[in-house]
C-alpha cells in the first residue's frame, strides 16, 4: 500500500476563505467543505489529479431498477492502494472529496428508474485533491500539500504550490453579481404535491409503508456567479455541513446542509438524522413556544423515532451484535431560520467491510427516504417521476487506510448549470400528515434562498 503524507507548507494566519475561492479560475474544480457555523474545521481544495465519476446506469440483464455500477466501489477501487497520513492533525482532509447523488441508491436497492435530473449532473463525482487550505475553529489557515512517500524529493513541487497560492492571494478579485433576481418557483403546482401526500397516506393506510420523504423541485434563472450566491447565503445561513463544488464544465453545487449522514473515525461510525421542523420568528417567547410544541408533537417525535430506528438497523448491517448504540432518539437543535429535531446513532464496524459495504448498508440516507426504505424508494420514484440528482445524496471526503470520512446529507442544496438554478425541498409524510401543512413545511425549508435575493435598490 502506497502512503501519501499531507504536509503543512505554510501557516497562513487569518485569511478570509472567500478570497481564494473567488480568485480560483473555474477550471480549477474547486471544492469547499465549509463549516460556516464555526463549529469545526473547513477545507478549500482545488486542481485534483485523479477523478472517479460516472453514472449509476441501468444494468443490462439484471433486475429492473438495479445499477450497472457500484459508485462507492468505484471510489474505493480508485483509492485502494493508498494510505493517507498527515502531519497537519486529524482535521486536514485533503484527499478524495466529492459526492454521491441519490440515484446511486440503485446500486444497493431495487426501485424504479425515472427520467434524468434536468440540469445534466453526473450521478456521482469524486476527485483526489492534493493541495488545499484548512481553517481551524479559530479561523487560522494552513496551506496543505499531499505527496507520495516514495523516497523521491518533492521540494520543487512544494515550491510551486507555495507560489501558486501566493498568486491567488495577490490576485485582484472581482465579485460578480451572485444575487438572485427572484426566488425559485415550484416546477409543479402545490396541488400536485398535496395529491402525492394523499397517495402516500393511502399507501400507509394499506400497510405498504410507514413513512416517506416527498420532495418538490424549484427552479429559476441562475446568478452570474454561483460562488457569489453561495457566499451571500452562507453569511445568513451558517451550517455545520455547508459546501461548494464546481467541475469546470459550467456546473456548480451549492449546499447549506445542517445534517450529518456518516462520520467515520477508524472503527467508529456515527449518523445524525434530522426529522421535525418548526419556524423561527426572532421573537424569544414565540421561539420558545415553537420549541415546546416541536418537542411535544407526537407526530414529529414518532417520525424521528422511526428514522432513528431505521438508521440503527442500517448500521447494524456492518456492526457486530451489540455494536450499535442509540445516543439520542431526538432533541431540538437551533438553526438560523428554523428548529429541527436531531437524533444520533453510533456503531462499531469492521473497516475491512470497506466504503462500498458501508454505503450498501446505509445509502440513501434514512432521513430522506422513509420506512421501510425500499418501499419508500419505490413510492418516491413513482410519485416524483424525476431523478433527484445530488439532492438527498451525500457529500464529503474519504481517506482510505485507517479509515476516515465525513459525509453530509445533501439537503438545502442548489444546482447551477446551463443558465438555470434548481433545488428540491421535501417533507416526511406519515399517516396523520396534513397535505396543506406539509406543503407549508416544504416552503419553509425552501425559504433559505431568500438570503440570496438581490438587495433592493435605493429609490
Amino acid at each position: 500500500m502506497a502512503s501519501v503524507r499531507v504536509h503543512v507548507l505554510e501557516d497562513l494566519g487569518s485569511i478570509e476563505p472567500a478570497r481564494p475561492l473567488l480568485a480560483l479560475p473555474d477550471s480549477c474544480n474547486a471544492i469547499w467543505l465549509d463549516t460556516s457555523g464555526g463549529s469545526g474545521h473547513s477545507l478549500l481544495a482545488w486542481m485534483p489529479d485523479r477523478v472517479a465519476e460516472g453514472a449509476a446506469g441501468k444494468a443490462a440483464g439484471k433486475s429492473p431498477g438495479t445499477s450497472s455500477q457500484d459508485p462507492a466501489q468505484h471510489l474505493a477501487d480508485a483509492a485502494a492502494e493508498e494510505n493517507w497520513v498527515s502531519e497537519a492533525g486529524e482535521q486536514a482532509p485533503v484527499g478524495w472529496i466529492g459526492w454521491f447523488g441519490y440515484e446511486c441508491g440503485h446500486a444497493y436497492e431495487r426501485y424504479p428508474w425515472v427520467q434524468r435530473e434536468p440540469l445534466g449532473f453526473p450521478d456521482y463525482s469524486f476527485a483526489r485533491y492534493r493541495r488545499g487550505v484548512v481553517w481551524d475553529v479559530s479561523g487560522q489557515a494552513r496551506l496543505l500539500w499531499a505527496e507520495p512517500m516514495d523516497g523521491r524529493g518533492h521540494a520543487r513541487e512544494r515550491d510551486e504550490v507555495r507560489a501558486e497560492f501566493q498568486r491567488l492571494l495577490n490576485a485582484r478579485v472581482t465579485t460578480n453579481e451572485g444575487a438572485l433576481a427572484a426566488l425559485p418557483r415550484p416546477v409543479n403546482a402545490p396541488e400536485v404535491f398535496k395529491q402525492g401526500v394523499e397517495e402516500l397516506r393511502r399507501r400507509i393506510a394499506a400497510g405498504d409503508l410507514f413513512q416517506a420523504n416527498l420532495s418538490q423541485r424549484f427552479e429559476c434563472a441562475a446568478p452570474a456567479d454561483p460562488r457569489a450566491l453561495y457566499l451571500k447565503v452562507r453569511r445568513a445561513q451558517p451550517t455545520a455541513y455547508s459546501a461548494y463544488w464546481q467541475d469546470g464544465k459550467g456546473r456548480a453545487l451549492l449546499s447549506w446542509s445542517p445534517e450529518c449522514f456518516l462520520s467515520v473515525r477508524g472503527e467508529s461510525v456515527e449518523t445524525r438524522p434530522i426529522k421535525g421542523t418548526a419556524a423561527r420568528s426572532g421573537d424569544v417567547a414565540a421561539d420558545a413556544a415553537a420549541v415546546a410544541a416541536l418537542e411535544a408533537s407526537e407526530k414529529e417525535r414518532a417520525e424521528l423515532t422511526m428514522i432513528v430506528d431505521m438508521a440503527r438497523n442500517d448500521l447494524g448491517r456492518v456492526a457486530p451484535a451489540g455494536g450499535v448504540k442509540v445516543v439520542s432518539v431526538g432533541s431540538v437543535e437551533t438553526f438560523p431560520t428554523l428548529f429541527h429535531r436531531v437524533g444520533s446513532v453510533r456503531a462499531r464496524w469492521d473497516p475491512r467491510v470497506g466504503l462500498a459495504g458501508l454505503m450498501r448498508a446505509t445509502f440513501p440516507p434514512a432521513s430522506v427516504t422513509g420506512a421501510p426504505k425500499v418501499a419508500a424508494l419505490r413510492a418516491i420514484a413513482e410519485l416524483e417521476g424525476e431523478a433527484r440528482g445530488p439532492y438527498c445524496g451525500a457529500l464529503g471526503y474519504w481517506l482510505p487506510g485507517e479509515p476516515r470520512g465525513e459525509f453530509s446529507v445533501l439537503i438545502r442544496t442548489a444546482l447551477v448549470a446551463g443558465g438555470r438554478l434548481s433545488f428540491r425541498a421535501g417533507a416526511g409524510i406519515v399517516w396523520d400528515s396534513d397535505p396543506q401543512r406539509e406543503w407549508e413545511e416544504v416552503l419553509l425549508k425552501a425559504a433559505f434562498l431568500r438570503a440570496g435575493l438581490a438587495d433592493p435598490q435605493p429609490t
